[in-house]
């Protein structure tokens, strides 16, 4: 604004000037002396003045860059106090706001998949959020920058999973004359007739006896493994698949499976079948 008063003053003596030499010109036609010379001074008392605030603009506004100066080397100080708490310094913050924006803008590319290829990618979501974790163990994630980000990414990743099926399957309709051993060994649905327990399995919520089922009815053909889902192998036993890393990590544990699927496993927690499709409780 000073500036401006500036500018506006200079403007002022520039039009003073000019209007002088209109004065003059008028005086000598219309004007006495006496009348004249009243007004030149009248002029000149103005553009006095506006010099004099021309002046006492110039020093305020010296002051003014000193006050700013002041307050720029105060804010560097306290910046560099502020880096000593957090371990780091400027090249350290801007890596970590840097590294938060790469995450963001990853979220952002598994965004514009569909749901299900969404959740054929769903590890890299898990990766990301792993790698975020371990960014927020730093003191660095305690600037209020950073936390805006943080809660943006964590955002972003909620939604992603909320936007993912829980499952894919496609879905068959059972015709007169089908068992599951039949329907397993169909190319479009296993291609193994041994895979009839992978059917039984995932529908058992609707299949009693897998020995019964009807025209008409329904049946899931599990595409992909669920996050809380696991397809037992040859050679799999319970406490095999809970010391699994993407199970439990502990064998211990493996009672929790057996609890979850006593329906499917029996009172015999040694015998499980290949292909079938166990529930993992989290």
């Amino acid at each position: 604004m000073k500036l401006v008063a500036r500018f506006v003053c200079l403007l002022a003596i520039g039009m003073l000037a000019i209007m002088l030499s209109s004065v003059a010109v008028v005086a000598q036609e219309k004007m006495t002396m006496e009348e004249y010379n009243q007004q030149l001074a009248q002029w000149q008392k103005r553009e006095a003045d506006a010099k004099a605030a021309i002046v006492t603009t110039d020093v305020e506004i010296a002051a003014l860059r000193a006050q700013i100066a002041e307050t720029d080397q105060q804010t560097a100080s306290t910046w560099q106090e502020v880096y000593g708490m957090l371990g780091t310094d400027e090249a350290g913050v801007a890596s970590f706001r840097s590294q938060l924006d790469g995450l963001s803008a990853e979220l952002d590319a598994l965004a514009a998949l569909s749901p299900e290829e969404l959740y054929k990618r769903r590890a890299e979501i898990d990766g990301i959020e792993k790698r975020l974790a371990e960014m927020k163990n730093s003191k660095v994630s305690w600037l209020s920058e950073m936390q805006d980000k943080i809660a943006g990414i964590e955002g972003k990743i909620a939604q992603l999973r909320a936007s993912m099926p829980k499952a894919i399957y496609d879905e068959y309709t059972v015709v007169r004359g089908d068992y599951l051993w039949r329907i397993s060994g169909k190319q479009d649905i296993y291609g193994d007739p041994y895979a009839w327990m992978r059917l039984y399995s995932y529908n058992r919520d609707s299949i009693k006896d897998p020995d019964l089922i009807y025209p008409n009815q329904g049946l899931k053909v599990q595409r992909e493994v669920g996050p809380d889902e696991y397809l037992v192998a040859k050679g799999d036993f319970l406490a095999k698949i809970a010391g699994n890393s993407a199970v439990y990590g502990d064998p211990t544990k493996w009672t929790r499976i057996y609890e979850a699927n006593k329906d499917l496993v029996g009172s015999d927690a040694s015998r499980i079948y290949p292909y079938s499709v166990l529930r993992i409780p989290r």
